[in-house]
């Protein structure tokens, strides 16, 4: 089988995609990447991809076509060029490629103008279109500010519509997603095609965990607007006089914000940001960590979905605290790996890490993820069931 995928990001910048394009590589089928140029997540493209350089390379196997993109950048107006970009050169490019592949499948994060050049294929191919869907649209608007009502939102509500109707097969990696797509868009998703990902790095031998008083929490990921990282350096003023240590992993557009949040509680000496780490020191993170932190804000777009992060922290077999709703809270209730408060409520989330703190169930909650991680989220059980669905529509004609 020859498969066409169309996403916004490759290696090396951090997204799954890379992993499902080289696995399937590995099945012994034939994948050609129509992507960006790597800028993720600082804006900047490095000195090896201008000027039309590397636009056409075999990374383990995978043919992989770059588009060109402007980088991206940390205003609406940034972002919305750098979106655009992609969107307009990949259709372009795409169009014009030999139409020798079988089928399509679009890895759609936000915004959902990502995957219109696959759409765009669907109309002018016979070939058959798989969407996986990770971010709903125009729900993600709401988190920018953009709100239902707006010329804006109602035109990225059609065009939203008419590119998952676009799809032969969609794919949710939420399974809250099924009722946004009927209510919104009248698009009916079978329980089946929920697809959830899987952990981004392998946690099968974690360093031992050292005994220690202190209790120690750690996020890991994105630091932008939707994440609400604030609400967690809130709580952390609140229990500064606790045995805590609270550790941040990751960078994005509000990790200078929350450093300076930081400096502003004085919580230097509770609170450690490190910025983004290479994937080969996350293991020694984990190793120490008590417990593993996610925070959202609250809004629909964000609690119907399930941050990629959560995987991971369950593949590690550690307990989960949430500043969260929606999804996540419903996995962590189910998985018993856990506890979670409202979101962006710090006195609550407060008292969830007081609660986890005097827990008797610690290492049981750890346990739970792994076991639950094990078996709803593992790798194989993903690239298995993405394999046979593909192979399903090249079984279909147009």
């Amino acid at each position: 089988m020859k498969i066409l995928v169309v996403c916004q990001h490759y290696a090396p910048e951090p997204f799954r995609i890379t992993e499902i394009c080289e696995d399937l590589v590995n099945r012994g089928h034939e994948v050609v990447a129509v992507v960006g140029l790597p800028n993720y997540p600082s804006g900047i493209v490095p000195q090896e991809y201008r000027w039309f350089q590397r636009r056409r390379e075999r990374i383990h196997g995978v043919e992989v076509r770059r588009c060109y993109e402007i980088g991206r950048r940390n205003t609406k107006l940034g972002l919305a060029v750098n979106y655009v970009s992609y969107m307009v050169s990949a259709s372009w490019k795409a169009l014009w490629m030999r139409r020798d592949y079988d089928v399509i499948y679009a890895y759609s994060t936000s915004p959902v103008l990502m995957s219109l050049p696959a759409a765009l294929l669907r109309c002018f191919t016979r070939k058959k279109l798989v969407i996986y869907v990770l971010d709903i649209w125009p729900a993600c608007l709401a988190a920018m500010g953009v709100y239902d009502g707006s010329i804006l939102y109602a035109f990225m509500k059609r065009v939203s519509k008419w590119i998952y109707r676009k799809a032969d097969l969609l794919l949710i990696s939420s399974k809250r997603f099924r009722q946004y797509l009927s209510t919104v868009h009248g698009i009916d998703v079978l329980q089946e095609n929920y697809l959830p990902q899987f952990a981004d790095a392998p946690f099968d031998s974690l360093p031992q965990k050292t005994s220690q008083e202190t209790l120690r929490l750690v996020f890991a990921g994105n630091i932008g607007r939707v994440q609400g990282v604030q609400t967690l350096l809130h709580s952390a003023n609140i229990l500064r006089d606790e045995d805590i240590h609270w550790y941040f992993l990751g960078d994005g557009s509000d990790y200078k914000a929350c450093v300076a949040l930081m400096k502003e509680l004085h919580l230097e000496e509770k609170v450690t940001f490190y910025g983004r780490r290479p994937l080969m020191e996350m293991p020694s993170f984990y190793a120490m960590a008590d417990a593993m932190l996610v925070s959202m804000r609250d809004d629909i777009s964000v609690n119907d979905t399930l941050p990629g992060k959560v995987q991971s922290y369950m593949a590690a077999g550690k307990p989960i605290l949430g500043s969260i709703a929606g999804e996540t809270a419903d996995i962590v209730r189910e998985a018993a790996c856990g506890l979670c408060a409202p979101p962006e409520e710090p006195q609550a989330f407060a008292q969830v890490v007081r609660e986890f703190k005097a827990s008797p169930q610690k290492e049981q909650m750890g346990k739970n993820a792994k076991a639950y991680s094990d078996m709803h989220f593992s790798k194989k059980g993903h690239m298995d069931k993405l394999e046979t669905l593909l192979l399903s529509m090249t079984c279909k004609e147009g």
